[in-house]
Formats: structure tokens, C-alpha cells, sequence
């Protein structure tokens, strides 16, 4: 089980949510057949929209779509979020999964390389409710993914925010995984802020720390530097899960139209779909292509 918990901290001034995504990663690197750079970017990716699904989502039909592209060999980056009650719903894709680039000189793998930061980070927030479609766009500041979402947050919803993340991967795969969000309230003194800056100079990495066994709440102590943080919520979860379906790859193929339809049955006679984020296929013969062309007519 992915771990997910909410705090308050200096006495409710700062709000904090902390997540371990080891499981969720692992699970993505093995969906999308991803080199260590790429299970590094994406995990970092599907961390943080994750947690956003937590601060971000207010009722259970909203979801939000965040995509990156920093122009760089990887694409662009997709995730999709959603949330059941106390769950966090996750789905990723990625136009180039099998990109590799050279290590950093200090050994560390280049996500920014494979990312690239000559491009955008845009979050889509749906409100079925309402109806409506909020669009949040801002240039990538180094295509490291937490840097570039602390500028989001700064620069779209004016929330002063720390972010960090981390994927930490060995020949067997994900090791550890997960990340912070630090994030002020209007009331936080400077003092508090002092203090937040002291124990993140202090603070080891959060792969590093998840990789040790620390707790989500001994990390949150670490990071904030706070002894006697308050604990919301602890039993929180953070899931991959993909909610394709065969109707939707028969509103997709009905989509493209009578003529592009008709030119399938003619020419292939079948269609194999393959859904981006979970890769299973879906098959249609032509008896099937023809009863959804009847549709259109």
C-alpha cells in the first residue's frame, strides 16, 4: 500500500502533506516499461499530482489534468487525477518511455535532460459539478518537476510552497519513492519560515529518508522542524488506476467520423486500440466497426 498522510505544523500556520509512492511507482515503471531516467521523471510526476489529488480535489467528481513539456527527448508527460474519498486515483503516460540520457557528473540520473525546460507545466482542473474548466499555465522553471510545481503555485494560485521529490532506483527496480508539499497559511509568521528553511538545509533526501524506514509523520517533523505537528489525516492511500473502458474506444472510433470509419473497414477491416495509460488493447473486427459506422448513419 502507497502511504499518505496530512499535517499542520507551528501551530496550525503551516500545512503539510507527505506521501510514499514506492508501490505506485514500481507498478508504473512495470505499465510503461520505463528506464531508470524515465521511472524517475514520471515517478516524480505521479507523486506530486497524487498529492495534489489530496489538496487540490474538493468532491469526488472533480478530477484534474496536469501535463509537462519541457521539449526535451521524453515529450510530454500526462497525469490524470481523481479521487474516492479518503483514495487518490492516478494515471500517467508519456509519448517516449524507453528515453535514456547520460548521468549527471555527480552520478545522479538527468531528469531535467530527459524532460527538457524549454516548454510548460498546465494544470486542467474539471468541475463536473459546475461544468467548468480551470486552466493553470506556466513556463517549465528546470524540468526537475518539484521546482517546477513550486513555481505553479506560486505563480497561478499565489500558495507559498515547498515541494520536494524523489525516486530512488536500483537494478531491481524502485526503491524508494515519494515526496513532500509544504505549504503556508496567511498567517504564517516569519519565524516559522526561519525555522521551516533550517530543517529543510538540515534534511536528508526524501528517497533517502523513505529508503531508511522513516515514517511519514518522522519525516514531517524532520522537514518543518516541529516536534508537536498535528496529524489530519494518516490513513490516506495514493493508487495507480486507470478507468478505460471498450465504450470509450467506441466513442473514440465513433468520434473520427463516417468517412475515416468507413476507410478502416475498407482498407483494414479491424482495429487495434491500446489505451496510453494502462496499455491494455482493445480489439475490434469488422462486424464491430460496421455496427458503430450504423450509428453514424
Amino acid at each position: 500500500m502507497n502511504r499518505v498522510a496530512k499535517f499542520l505544523a507551528h501551530e496550525g500556520r503551516v500545512s503539510l502533506v507527505c506521501a510514499n509512492t514506492t508501490e505506485m511507482v514500481n507498478e508504473i515503471k512495470e505499465i510503461h516499461d520505463l528506464t531508470p531516467t524515465t521511472t524517475a521523471a514520471m515517478g516524480r510526476f505521479a507523486t506530486i499530482t497524487g498529492m495534489m489529488g489530496f489538496t487540490e480535489i474538493k468532491d469526488s467528481e472533480d478530477y484534474f489534468t496536469a501535463q509537462i513539456n519541457g521539449q526535451g527527448p521524453m515529450g510530454t508527460m500526462i497525469s490524470v487525477v481523481r479521487r474516492e474519498e479518503y483514495t487518490s486515483l492516478v494515471k500517467v503516460c508519456v509519448d517516449n518511455p524507453h528515453v535514456e540520457v547520460p548521468l549527471k557528473e555527480n552520478g545522479k540520473l538527468d531528469v531535467s535532460a530527459a524532460v527538457g525546460n524549454n516548454g510548460f507545466l498546465n494544470i486542467i482542473n474539471k468541475s463536473e459539478a459546475t461544468d467548468t474548466n480551470y486552466n493553470g499555465l506556466v513556463p517549465l522553471v528546470s524540468g526537475e518537476i518539484a521546482e517546477d510545481f513550486t513555481d505553479y503555485f506560486a505563480k497561478s494560485q499565489q500558495k507559498p510552497t515547498v515541494i520536494a521529490l524523489g525516486v530512488l532506483v536500483d537494478k531491481d527496480g524502485v526503491r524508494a519513492s515519494g515526496g513532500y508539499m509544504i505549504q503556508l497559511m496567511p498567517d504564517a509568521t516569519e519565524e516559522d519560515i526561519v525555522k521551516i528553511e533550517n530543517a529543510l538545509a538540515k534534511a536528508p533526501s526524501i528517497s533517502q529518508m523513505i529508503d531508511e524506514g522513516k515514517s511519514l509523520e518522522a519525516i514531517a517533523r524532520t522537514v518543518v522542524g516541529d516536534e508537536d505537528i498535528m496529524i489530519l489525516a494518516q490513513e490516506l492511500d495514493m493508487k495507480y488506476e486507470c478507468d478505460c473502458d471498450r465504450e470509450k474506444f467506441e466513442r473514440g472510433l465513433i468520434s473520427i467520423g463516417k468517412e475515416e470509419l468507413t476507410k478502416i473497414i475498407e482498407e483494414d477491416g479491424e482495429a487495434n486500440t491500446v489505451c496510453h495509460f494502462c496499455n491494455k488493447s482493445y480489439h475490434f473486427d469488422k462486424t464491430d466497426l460496421e455496427e458503430l459506422l450504423a450509428k453514424l448513419n
